[in-house]
């Protein structure tokens, strides 16, 4: 029966790794989101960051507590002597030990801290913001990672797709000129020349199998799936010109949607706060506190003090730092030199970013010019590759020329499918920069 199970199952492995799946770019990106780790640790770490906002509101609030003590003092043996007056007599007892019970409530609040208390729960919001930030980074990267493999599955597909073209013209030529080389209209070196490219042909054709293997791996790893041998083949529509940003658009996005940047400008928050609750230290710190308690010897005596027999106490604390060594002054002036690296680091790599979207964006204003002059080479190439195969036939042409044709045509064809590729990376690149490339795949809740 095992043996059976197993058999079963391994059929149905094969079965779905001969499967020929098609998936578009956002379901792959869909998949990733669904299935990738790191989003889970990033999901995780806002968890994380949402209890400390919770904690963070215990400054603000009081603290109640309640304590009970119950006590027993050992000594040597005592003898105590009492006089009882109405019936005129002694009463002597002896004794090693005595109890004592005690209960009470307390209640204390901190009525002024500086404002380091309410400074502490705006830090941990930034701190949640910030952690939420890194969530969408994380987001953006598995993103930018699907994309660059799935690009890269399309491209190989492409590419071994123009091998296979050129293998099935190799063949064709190699048949021509077998029938001239037999009829004696042409040399042997034709028909030589004819077999090189062939076997050119069939080893590109090899390398590209490969390729697009190592492609397809690439994706399902990126896709966070298990790699079982399954086929996919990636599609795409046809290359259409980018709706490029202007600088100051650009800018815009730049400063409102990128995490990265967010994330530095919120540890400037986070530095102007540090410096807040550090000058904070040297304010006084106002308290005040409630207790409730009651002393007895037995508990049921506790229980008759507790009501009639009780002790409340109000009080309020008054504590100003006066001195404390070179603490509070050294504690105060890292603080500042935190918050003043927090605003020249936020500047160098606003500054950085800038450059790159500028990079970019004449990149993608370059591919929209460079892009239709390929394709119209690839249709020069592919009539001129006709007409040198016309000349040959009829004796007008030497096997070189057609030769020369055949590898313009596949040498155009690479140019362009990797020139598309390229542009789409920047694209996406651009995108990733600019914050919004999660913004097009809304598949997973924040």
């Amino acid at each position: 029966m095992r043996f059976f199970f197993y058999l079963f199952f391994h059929l149905i492995l094969v079965c779905y790794a001969v499967a020929q799946f098609e998936y578009d770019l956002a379901e792959c990106i869909g998949i990733a989101l669904e299935n990738k780790k790191t989003l889970k640790s990033a999901e995780l770490d806002v968890r994380f960051s949402e209890k400390e906002v919770f904690a963070s509101y215990s400054g603000l609030l009081p603290t109640i507590s309640f304590g009970t003590n119950i006590g027993k003092t050992y000594y040597p043996e005592r003898k105590m002597v009492t006089i009882d007056f109405e019936n005129i007599g002694l009463d002597t007892s002896t004794s090693n030990s005595s109890k004592s019970m005690s209960t009470g409530l307390s209640l204390n609040q901190t009525l002024y801290d500086g404002g380091r208390s309410f400074n502490t729960v705006r830090q941990a919001k930034t701190n949640l913001e910030i952690s939420r930030l890194n969530q969408r980074q994380t987001k953006i990267q598995v993103i930018q990672n699907v994309t660059r493999s799935y690009f890269g599955l399309l491209q190989t597909q492409e590419l071994f797709e123009v091998s296979e073209k050129n293998v099935n013209l190799s063949e064709q030529q190699v048949d021509l000129v077998q029938k001239q080389f037999d009829v004696g209209a042409v040399r042997k070196t034709d028909l030589l020349k004819a077999e090189v490219a062939k076997g050119q042909a069939r080893v590109e054709l090899l390398n590209r199998k490969t390729a697009l293997e190592n492609a397809r791996r690439q994706l399902f790893n990126e896709m966070g799936m298990q790699d079982f041998g399954q086929s996919i083949s990636a599609t795409a529509e046809e290359w259409t010109d980018v709706q490029i940003p202007s600088s100051a658009n650009a800018l815009k996005f730049l400063k409102t949607k990128n995490p990265s940047l967010l994330i530095q400008k919120s540890r400037i928050d986070i530095g102007e706060l540090q410096v807040k609750m550090a000058k904070g230290m040297r304010l006084p710190t106002l308290g005040a506190s409630m207790n409730y308690s009651a002393n007895a010897g037995t508990g049921e005596a506790l229980i008759e003090s507790a009501k009639d027999d009780w002790v409340m106490g109000v009080n309020l604390s008054l504590n100003m730092p006066l001195y404390s060594g070179n603490r509070l002054s050294s504690s105060q002036q890292q603080a500042k030199l935190s918050y003043e690296k927090s605003e020249y680091d936020y500047i160098t790599y606003l500054n950085d970013l800038r450059v790159q979207v500028e990079l970019l964006r004449k990149s993608l204003e370059n591919y929209s010019e460079i892009i239709p002059i390929n394709q119209s080479v690839v249709v020069a190439a592919e009539e001129d590759l006709k007409l040198v195969q016309e000349r040959y036939s009829l004796g007008s042409a030497t096997i070189l020329e057609v030769l020369d044709a055949q590898v313009s045509l596949i040498r155009s064809n690479s140019t362009l499918i990797n020139t598309i590729h390229d542009a789409r990376i920047q694209e996406m690149n651009l995108s990733a920069i600019l914050g919004v490339l999660d913004l097009k795949y809304l598949t997973q809740k924040e």
